[in-house]
């Protein structure tokens, strides 16, 4: 099966946001006025479409995200669910299991990346596919998480410092034909890397780097 949020997830964060169990606890400071993120009170509801992929077809889910104010100086700041990542339709799942099925493969194309079972995942209203163009940006978001990347990889020295970790960063390479710029290549290796440390982090701390973590980061 493609990797995917569920519709279950969904509903199961939706009916967080209706108990008003969702909380800003887990938010960054305010980088503007440095207030404590349990002082931030909500500011609005923001509904947002997740696309997720069932029995080969890619569908639309909504749910609400509850958007913080800040009250020493009114900035405001999204909450996002553990499947979510900021300005992505798609799941969090979803994004990094196909970038995994290109950048962990030396062989892999980014046509055969959008593949599974000798199927590609479609819309049910027209006759587009997922796009092996999409995979190719979803790497180049992913490879932008440098800031989670190092908070991760200090947390995970700090716990285990005879952790292989970094020598399994270090024999990192990027085959030639993947990329045709320096860029693209540092691209590739840091989105490789990020998935490298995400498996070490939920093993060790039996969580992901883009819950709260990834949050605390602002994703940068």
């Amino acid at each position: 099966m493609p990797p995917t949020a569920t519709l279950e997830d969904i509903k199961a964060y939706q009916q967080k946001v209706e108990k008003d169990k969702i909380t800003p606890d887990s938010l960054p400071p305010c980088p503007r006025c440095s207030v404590e993120s349990e002082f931030f009170k909500i500011h609005a509801y923001r509904e947002r479409r997740f696309l997720i992929i069932i029995e080969m077809l890619i569908k639309a889910a909504y749910c609400s995200l509850v958007r913080f104010s800040c009250p020493g100086c009114g900035k405001t700041f999204t909450f996002y669910p553990d499947f979510a990542i900021p300005h992505k339709h798609y799941t969090q799942p979803s994004i990094t299991g196909f970038s995994a099925n290109y950048v962990e493969s030396d062989d892999m194309t980014y046509q055969q990346a959008v593949m599974v079972d000798n199927s590609i995942p479609g819309y049910p209203q027209n006759d587009a596919t997922l796009a092996p163009s999409t995979i190719h940006r979803w790497i180049t978001t992913l490879g932008c998480f440098t800031q989670p990347c190092r908070t991760a990889l200090i947390l995970l020295l700090q716990e285990n410092p005879v952790s292989s970790i970094c020598r399994d960063i270090a024999r990192l390479v990027i085959p030639k034909r993947k990329y045709k710029t320096n860029e693209r290549k540092k691209q590739l290796c840091a989105c490789r890397q990020l998935l490298i440390i995400e498996d070490f982090f939920h093993a060790t701390f039996k969580t992901s780097i883009f819950t709260k973590l990834a949050m605390h980061c602002a994703f940068s």
